[in-house]
């Protein structure tokens, strides 16, 4: 199997700051953009791509994001192999509330980061399976030959409550929330040679309808595509993307 990834983290037009924060296997990415190859006959599984979208403003936003991904490099790193499915979930989802408790326990020690929260979406690669694991309203869309799927779900009033009056930004899990759960299903079926995954934080997917997404990602550096659409919409807030080719058939 190999990945090629293409990742850019941007602050898009209105905000100031950057708030997002990007993870490529140990790499954590703001305010740059940087392209990977990785061959896995070579390179060691378990590897982990994912963004985050802190929220509390320019300090606490970037402080929650950037411990999420940190941490949450550390747990894939720790992740033992040969784990049955449900021995991962469990360690996921025991990661994620120590995470969760440790964005609180900042929070209480610093003023200036009090009420800081984070969403985070990735995808999981361990051995022959892949794993969506997803907290909050980033997103992760599937696309083959020419048709996208949303693979997650948006952990938003609107979306889980069935209340569409509500506000899509009014979500009701994140990392330092009062509670927070953790999404997480195998996805390796649904994937096929040669297709993309997006993930991407709602700076993309608040700004650009799932047709303009489509025609982005069917054009050569979709990823500079996709960011420069984005800002052509509106660009009111952080933009974070990263695009994965998935081949399968690598020898």
């Amino acid at each position: 199997m190999k990945l090629i990834i293409d990742a850019i983290s941007d602050k898009g037009i209105v905000r100031n700051s950057n708030e997002d924060m990007i993870l490529v296997g140990n790499d954590c990415l703001r305010d740059a953009s940087k392209n990977y190859e990785f061959d896995f006959t070579t390179y060691e599984f378990p590897f982990m791509i994912a963004v985050a979208d802190g929220l509390g403003g320019h300090k606490g936003g970037a402080y929650a994001s950037e411990i999420v991904q940190k941490k949450m490099a550390s747990t894939v790193n720790q992740l033992p192999l040969n784990l049955k499915q449900s021995v991962i979930k469990s360690y996921f989802i025991a990661s994620v509330q120590s995470i969760h408790q440790c964005i609180l326990d900042e929070g209480n020690i610093n003023f200036e980061v009090r009420g800081m929260a984070s969403t985070f979406s990735g995808v999981l690669f361990y051995g022959t399976k892949i794993f969506l694991t997803h907290v909050g309203d980033s997103r992760v869309y599937h696309f083959s030959k020419g048709k996208l799927t949303r693979f997650s779900r948006d952990h938003s009033l609107q979306e889980l409550k069935g209340n569409n009056g509500a506000l899509r930004t009014a979500i009701v899990n994140a990392f330092g929330a009062p509670e927070v759960f953790l999404d997480f299903e195998e996805i390796t079926a649904k994937l096929q040679n040669d297709d993309l995954l997006l993930i991407c934080t709602d700076g993309l997917s608040k700004e650009l309808s799932d047709t303009e997404i489509t025609n982005c990602l069917s054009q050569p550096n979709c990823h500079i595509k996709l960011i420069d659409e984005a800002k052509k919409a509106g660009g009111n807030d952080n933009i974070s993307i990263a695009v994965i080719r998935y081949i399968k058939n690598w020898q």
